[in-house]
């Protein structure tokens, strides 16, 4: 039963970990055939500030650094057949709007700042309300309604992982304010996904 969204901080670093390590460790359809060998492209280590989505190859990230240092309010990073992984800058001030995700669930985990997260089942009664800051993770599953917003004074510096994916592979939005524009252009006609101006 989905009475209660799960809260945790702490206990799920683990957890963080292992959903980002099977996000870019595990092979895909375009791994190499036996006896190939693979692309050398592949093989490098990979930079961690250059944040170009790497899905659906095998791929591992710094996720701290990389969360740290994005500038963009919304850039993917690892797009896979089931699962994405995207980073998030908010300013002070600035929401993730609300919305709900009918068809997969979503962990965030705040890496610097402080941000206020509301949950409900429907959109006018939101009765999950909690501050959270560094290292605290949160759970939303599909269908509940969530608004993220950044409450201290700083950038709110996170990232967020979908089972499927939330966005096309490459997705990068600026601003809040084309995250709106692009969202507008991308959801007008998806029913497993809801979203309120």
């Amino acid at each position: 039963m989905r009475k209660n969204a799960l809260f945790l901080k702490g206990a799920l670093v683990s957890l963080t970990a292992a959903a980002v390590m099977m996000a870019f460790v595990a092979c895909n359809d375009q791994a190499p055939a036996e006896g190939e060998k693979p692309d050398k492209k592949e093989m490098k280590t990979p930079d961690p500030l250059n944040l170009d989505d790497r899905g659906p190859i095998p791929y591992v990230v710094d996720v701290e650094k990389a969360t740290l240092s994005n500038k963009n309010y919304r850039q993917s990073i690892w797009t896979g057949d089931y699962m994405q992984l995207v980073l998030m800058t908010l300013e002070p001030g600035e929401i993730i709007d609300l919305e709900v995700h009918r068809g997969h669930d979503q962990f965030i985990r705040v890496e610097k700042g402080k941000a206020r997260v509301m949950m409900g089942l429907t959109e006018e009664n939101l009765d999950f309300d909690k501050k959270v800051s560094d290292d605290w993770a949160v759970l939303i599953p599909a269908g509940y309604w969530h608004t993220i917003k950044n409450v201290g004074d700083s950038k709110l510096k996170l990232y967020t992982i979908y089972g499927p994916p939330e966005h096309p592979r490459g997705t990068i939005n600026k601003t809040y304010e084309e995250a709106g524009i692009y969202h507008d252009e991308h959801h007008d006609h998806d029913h497993d996904h809801d979203h309120d101006h």
